[in-house]
């Protein structure tokens, strides 16, 4: 067995440690709220579309900086963000989109959602069966698995939150490692090495709708995971690439069992306004269960950016499958569109 260490991170902690620290938490002052309402009424009066939209056309001298240090803390340090304070009740859907879209420009390069080429997407259930093998989360009302997204960076915009539930929490990849190596090391065998993965139905024409992907790897010192067991799942019901072996199945189930415990879980509830960032390498992400408001404009209702942010690091070669580009500060991830359309919302 190899000799699997500790990782050494600022991102490996637990939620109980961070649960009330300000760390990851910026509360926007009434100078944020003013430069980010002046830059959205400039740009709109000038008639710019989002796809003509550009930093210089949403200018932020004093909150661009602060997303810089979002940047650097979500790569270097916790691997969350979270914005808080924009009224979102005062300005409509229309407005807040593009308004997100202009921050996330500040952020990095969007890529793709789904094979629809969905660069700003739609975080609302829509009915989308959970047993299907196209089957997406972000488009249902149901609880789901702990995960991570398909890009480096995922982000959430809050323009109405449910009825009751859909609770955000998140826990740190790092600590669930570290966890697995004190308890049951002999999982970690299986887990650093290869997954076969499904792509939902977003592959491109020719291209196979299976790929590899460990769910641990470290590269240089540097630790990344990815973990969503539902396209593990997808893989394992297309009788195509090999089975599970029952060592598999037991590590990722031990990762389920880690991932549920309070103590690792950082919870919060999301607040119109709210801006969520989190590295998709570093963290898993999940939602509760929610119902929703009988009217349509009160349901709940999130915008979702992916991401590759500029400082990005490089990733394990065993990454490469995936995410195509694993070099430090490279576009990668997502599903891109076969035709090369870019919508700015999920149809």
């Amino acid at each position: 067995m190899t000799n699997y260490q500790n990782v050494i991170s600022n991102a490996a902690w637990l939620g109980a440690d961070i649960e009330n620290s300000d760390r990851w938490i910026y509360r926007l002052t009434e100078d944020d709220i003013a430069e980010l309402e002046q830059a959205l009424k400039g740009a709109k009066s000038r008639g710019v579309t989002l796809a003509e939209l550009k930093c210089d056309d949403f200018p932020l001298p004093g909150l661009g900086p602060r997303l810089e240090q979002m940047l650097d803390e979500i790569e270097n340090g916790l691997g969350l963000y979270l914005f808080r304070g924009f009224p979102a009740e005062k300005y409509s859907k229309d407005d807040l989109r593009y308004l997100f879209w202009a921050v996330g420009l500040y952020c990095g390069t969007a890529v793709s959602q789904s094979n629809r080429g969905d660069v700003l997407g739609d975080v609302r259930e829509i009915g989308t069966p959970h047993d299907g093998p196209a089957f997406r989360g972000y488009t249902s009302n149901g609880e789901l698995t702990y995960h991570t997204d398909a890009a480096d960076v995922t982000a959430l915009y809050c323009l109405q939150a449910a009825k009751e539930g859909g609770l955000s929490r998140i826990v740190s990849t790092p600590a669930i490692h570290n966890q697995i190596l004190a308890e049951r090391p002999d999982f970690l065998e299986p887990l650093y090495k290869i997954y076969h993965w499904g792509r939902q139905g977003n592959e491109l024409p020719g291209q196979s709708p299976y790929y590899t992907q460990p769910i641990f790897a470290v590269d240089d010192g540097r630790f990344a995971g990815r973990y969503t067991r539902t396209h593990i799942r997808t893989a394992e019901l297309g009788d195509v690439t090999p089975p599970l072996t029952a060592g598999q199945s037991e590590a990722l189930g031990f990762i389920d069992e880690i991932c549920s415990r309070p103590e690792f879980n950082l919870t919060m509830m999301f607040q119109p306004g709210d801006i969520q960032f989190l590295n998709n390498h570093l963290t898993m992400h999940t939602r509760t269960a929610f119902q929703d408001h009988q009217e349509e404009e009160r349901k709940r209702h999130l915008l979702r950016l992916w991401f590759s942010p500029p400082n990005s690091h490089a990733l394990p070669e065993s990454f490469q499958p995936f995410f195509g580009d694993i070099n430090a500060g490279a576009v990668r991830g997502g599903f891109p569109s076969p035709e090369g359309q870019t919508t700015f919302e999920t149809q």
